[in-house]
């Protein structure tokens, strides 16, 4: 299932009785504070933290014809959930 900021702003609108306006607001907030502090953890207590991770430069190979090439370094959203959060999923 897919969900854009449009359903979640949908959903923040129904459950608290704000304006579709208002909710739209709230969710560009929170992505804007993730883009602002992605250099920091972010943890949100019972559901899990935020962190980028720097992953280094390495050697990749097409499959097919086995050719190497080299994959640049970058840096990965990672998620990592709260136990909470995983006793409720399973």
């Amino acid at each position: 299932m897919s969900t854009s900021k449009k359903d979640l702003a949908n959903n923040i609108s129904t459950k608290l009785g704000v304006t579709q306006s208002i909710a739209s607001n709230i969710v560009n907030s929170f992505f804007e504070f993730l883009k602002l502090n992605h250099k920091q953890k972010i943890n949100i207590h019972n559901f899990g933290t935020l962190y980028y991770k720097r992953t280094p430069e390495r050697v990749g190979r097409n499959p097919k014809t086995l050719q190497e090439f080299k994959i640049k370094a970058r840096n990965k959203l990672i998620f990592s959930p709260s136990e909470k959060l995983k006793k409720n999923i399973n």
